[in-house]
């Protein structure tokens, strides 16, 4: 399934200012609401063995792609996951999604069964798709706030306690040790491509600016340098 391309801006948020910005969006004029609960997001990364995918966004590759499992709630619980291809295009974005069988609640079970499940049920295309970008990096873990403006034109979010496990020398899931990202909750505002002035006008009223930020470049970063 293939969704609308749609603009993305990612601004990191001190603890410290919190609770103001969370106040400049309630009160904005686009009446800011919450969307739905709160709930946990699950994002498997996967990457080639020389880690191309990483070292395109590093380079700020203008047309690139993320091939991501993601499941939501429970970390060992991901019976209702599916694989993401997310790709960027000249600033605007858009995902290509598949479900897939992934189940690692038995978590002594090596990876390569894992994927191989998932490429099981996938058609020809989606196998070709996924490509070669089959080693299992790490999984993000973070708590995910859902705001929607009462036009529906503007979404917003916020995750919090964002972690990940490190996933590249184990052999099987490592659902057990994490490590925090640091202290600081993303913002990410999003819109369709049709509301493109919309949201530069948003992001400007922001009080924080917005800054490029990658949970995955990220999360390797923490992983690698500590």
């Amino acid at each position: 399934m293939k969704n609308t391309r749609r603009f993305e801006v990612k601004i990191p948020i001190p603890l410290s200012r919190l609770n103001h910005v969370l106040n400049w969006l309630k009160l904005h004029p686009l009446l800011f609401r919450k969307k739905h609960p709160d709930r946990s997001v699950n994002s498997l990364y996967l990457d080639s063995a020389n880690l191309d995918v990483y070292e395109e966004n590093l380079s700020g590759i203008c047309n690139r792609k993320k091939i991501r499992i993601r499941w939501y709630d429970e970390l060992f619980d991901s019976k209702d996951s599916k694989l993401e291809f997310k790709y960027r295009e000249a600033g605007k974005g858009y995902k290509v999604t598949y479900p897939v069988n992934l189940d690692i609640r038995n978590s002594d079970k090596a990876w390569y069964h894992h994927l191989l499940s998932c490429q099981k049920v996938l058609s020809i295309q989606a196998n070709n798709l996924w490509g070669n970008n089959q080693y299992p990096v790490l999984i993000c873990r973070y708590q995910r706030e859902y705001f929607e403006s009462l036009c529906g034109s503007m979404r917003a979010t916020f995750d919090r306690n964002i972690e990940v496990y490190d996933q590249r020398y184990q052999g099987i899931p490592n659902l057990v040790t994490g490590r925090s990202l640091g202290e600081y909750v993303l913002l990410e505002l999003k819109t369709d491509e049709s509301f493109e002035k919309e949201l530069a006008a948003l992001v400007a009223a922001c009080p924080l600016r917005p800054s490029r930020h990658s949970k995955y470049v990220n999360g390797i970063r923490a992983l690698t340098w500590f």
